[in-house]
C-alpha cells in the first residue's frame, strides 16, 4: 500500500528586497521574488512584505503578464546616484516617467 502524498506546501513571494529584522532577533536579507513557507515566523510577523502572487520576481525572455498590482507598476524607487534620497518613478520594463 502506498503512503498518501503530503499536502502541498503553501508558499508566498517576497515583494521587495530589504534587510529585515527577524521576530526572534537578528536580521535576514529578503530578496524580491524568493518564495517562503506561508507559515514562516517572518511571514507571519510581516505579511506586508509577501504576496501569494507568483509574478513577484518573475523572469522571462518575452513580455509577460501585467504587474502583480498597480502599486507595483507605479513604485517609486531611489535613483542610483550620489544623491541619497532622490526619487524617480519607474514602470516595469524600464520606462521612466
Amino acid at each position: 500500500m502506498t503512503e498518501p502524498s503530503p499536502a502541498p506546501l503553501r508558499v508566498v513571494y517576497a515583494v521587495t528586497t530589504a534587510m529585515v529584522g527577524l521576530p526572534g532577533g537578528g536580521s535576514t536579507l529578503l530578496r524580491v521574488g524568493t518564495h517562503w513557507p506561508a507559515e514562516d515566523p517572518l511571514v507571519q510577523a510581516r505579511p506586508d512584505l509577501f504576496s501569494d502572487d507568483p509574478r513577484y520576481g518573475l523572469q522571462a525572455t518575452a513580455p509577460g503578464p501585467a504587474p502583480a498590482t498597480e502599486a507595483a507598476a507605479e513604485r517609486v524607487v531611489e535613483e542610483m546616484t550620489a544623491e541619497p534620497g532622490r526619487k524617480r518613478t519607474t514602470r516595469p520594463g524600464g520606462n521612466a516617467r
